[in-house]
C-alpha cells in the first residue's frame, strides 16, 4: 500500500518517466497521435513528368540488363515523403519499366499483386507470361499479375516497350508478409494463348472444367476499354469523376485484384469536375490529353505520360483542357473496403470547387502563385 509520504512525493511527470522506463505510454497524453479525428496523410501529392522520366529510363537501358542479378530494369516513382519505403502512396508503389528489343526478363513470383499498363508499345510479340500464359501488350493494355503468380517478360520485336508497373508492396511490407522466389527453367506448364479469356468468356470447350487459377491472369485490351468509355461520352457522368469505368475481375465481379482496383476515365472537352475525398489513395497515369487536377488547393498540370498521386483523404478535382482526355488509375479502395475503413465525401462549399493557393512546378519543385 502506498504511504502518504509516497503520494505527496509523486507527480504526473514522475509517472510519465516511470511509464517510459517500463515501455508503457500514457493514453491520456498521446491519444491524439494514434486516434486522430480524421485520416492523416503523412505524405504529399506529387507528379512525375513523362518527358523527365523517359530519358532516365533510356539511360538505364544502356547500363542495366534485366537478368537474374538486376531482375528488372525499372524505376520507382518515389514520393519525397516516403523515400524509406520506395513507394508512391502509403499502400501502392508505381514504376516505369523498359524491356528493349530482343530482351527477356527472367521469371519470378512474389506475394505482392501487380499490374502492368503498356505506356509505349508498337505491339507485336511483346508479352508478359503469367502462369504459363502469354499476354500480349498493345499500347495502353492492362495486364494482371496476381499475388504469387509466376511471371516473366519478353520482347521479341525490334522496338522497345515501356510500361507502368503498380504493386501493393508497401501494404504487404507493412503487414510483414513479403515473399519473393526467383524462377529457373520452366516454372509452370505453358497454356495456349487466350486461355483465360476463353475459359472465363461466354464460350468454353464442353467438359473443359473450371478455370485453374485462383485469380485471373488477364489482358484487358485498351481498344475495348476506350470503346466502352466513348459509348458513354454522351452520358451525364459523375460530377466528381466524369465517365469512370472499373476493370472487373470476371471470377468475382469485383475489383481487378483483392487490394487494388484499376480504372479508366474520360474527361470531356473543357469538363470541370467537382472536388471529393476518400479514405483511399489513388495514382493516375495520363493516357491522352492534357488538363489539371487540384489536390488540397495545389494545382497539378498534366499531359500524356505523366503520373501523379492523390493521397488518402485529399480533396481533388479534375479540370480538362481542350479535347478529350483519358486517365488510367490504380486505387487501394478494395483494401479499405475489405477492412471496413472506406469513407467518401463531396466538398459542399464554394460550389464543390477548391481555391488554388499553390502550383506544382515542372521541375518538381513547388512555388506559390496567385490563384
Amino acid at each position: 500500500m502506498m504511504t502518504g509520504t509516497h503520494l505527496s512525493n509523486d507527480s504526473l511527470e514522475q509517472l510519465h518517466e516511470d511509464l517510459a522506463a517500463a515501455n508503457m505510454a500514457p493514453t491520456w497524453k498521446y491519444i491524439a497521435d494514434f486516434v486522430s479525428k480524421e485520416p492523416k496523410a503523412t505524405y504529399r501529392p506529387w507528379l512525375w513528368r513523362w518527358n523527365e522520366i523517359l530519358p532516365l529510363l533510356q539511360r538505364a537501358g544502356d547500363l542495366i540488363t534485366p537478368d537474374r542479378g538486376a531482375e528488372r530494369r525499372s524505376m520507382e516513382h518515389v514520393n519525397p515523403d516516403l523515400k524509406p519505403y520506395y513507394s508512391t502512396s502509403h499502400t501502392i508503389a508505381t514504376a516505369v519499366q523498359l524491356v528493349k528489343a530482343g530482351e527477356r526478363a527472367p521469371a519470378h513470383r512474389h506475394a505482392t499483386g501487380a499490374i502492368r499498363f503498356a505506356a509505349s508499345s508498337k505491339g507485336g510479340r511483346v508479352y508478359t507470361k503469367v502462369q504459363g500464359e502469354r499476354l500480349m501488350m498493345e499500347e495502353n493494355d492492362l495486364i494482371l499479375t496476381p499475388s504469387w503468380a509466376w511471371h516473366e517478360h519478353a520482347n521479341e520485336t525490334d522496338h522497345d516497350i515501356v510500361w507502368l508497373d503498380a504493386l501493393d508492396f508497401p501494404l504487404v511490407n507493412l503487414l510483414k508478409t513479403s515473399i519473393f522466389e526467383p524462377g529457373e527453367g520452366a516454372v509452370c506448364a505453358d497454356k495456349p494463348d487466350n486461355y483465360t479469356r476463353d475459359a472465363l468468356g461466354l464460350y468454353r470447350t464442353v467438359g473443359g472444367g473450371d478455370y485453374s487459377e485462383a485469380q485471373p491472369t488477364l489482358r484487358y485490351p485498351w481498344v475495348e476499354m476506350r470503346a466502352a468509355l466513348d459509348r458513354r461520352s454522351g452520358d451525364k457522368g459523375c460530377p466528381h469523376d466524369g465517365i469512370l469505368l472499373e476493370y472487373i475481375n470476371p471470377l468475382s465481379s469485383g475489383p481487378t485484384l483483392p487490394t487494388l482496383s484499376c480504372r479508366a476515365q474520360l474527361l470531356r472537352d473543357g469538363e470541370r469536375l467537382k472536388a471529393h475525398r476518400a479514405t483511399a489513395s489513388t495514382i493516375y497515369y495520363v493516357i491522352a490529353g492534357s488538363g489539371s487536377t487540384v489536390i488540397d488547393g495545389q494545382l497539378f498540370e498534366w499531359q500524356k505520360g505523366d503520373v501523379f498521386v492523390v493521397p488518402i483523404w485529399a480533396w481533388h478535382e479534375h479540370h480538362n483542357g481542350t479535347g478529350d482526355a483519358y486517365l488510367f488509375s490504380i486505387t487501394d479502395q478494395p483494401a479499405m473496403e475489405r477492412l471496413g475503413l472506406y469513407r467518401e465525401e463531396a466538398l459542399q462549399e464554394s460550389g464543390g470547387h477548391q481555391s488554388v493557393s499553390t502550383s506544382f512546378r515542372s521541375d518538381s519543385r513547388e512555388r506559390n502563385h496567385e490563384a
